[in-house]
């Protein structure tokens, strides 16, 4: 029984004197390391989204690629497209016709 007493005051002792220990650390020396390296991060964030993605994105150059590109497309495609709308058409013409022809028979 002693023995489990010893033992409780020998934790509670070595509880105290945590929290004295945790109590006397200077708390503010974090904070601000903390937040200077947010400060940082949004500072340099905030200078990428105003200087230089601007100047990489170059806004009216990449429209009018693109809307070059998607002419070209069309034009090379719109042929394209045609003729196969014609297969397509006389394929199921052709199939249509067979179905009258096995009908009369």
């Amino acid at each position: 029984m002693k023995v489990l007493v010893a033992a409780v005051l020998l934790l509670c002792a070595c509880r105290l004197q945590a929290a004295l220990v945790r109590r006397e650390a200077p708390a503010e020396e974090a904070a601000p390391a903390v937040e200077d390296f947010f400060t940082q991060r949004l500072q340099s964030f905030s200078e990428f989204m105003t200087k230089e993605l601007p100047q990489k994105l170059q806004v009216d150059e990449l429209h009018s690629q693109a809307k070059a590109y998607l002419d070209r497309a069309n034009k090379q495609l719109t042929p394209l497209a045609q003729e196969l709308r014609s297969n397509v058409l006389g394929f199921f013409s052709s199939l249509l016709e067979l179905g009258k022809d096995e009908g009369q028979r």
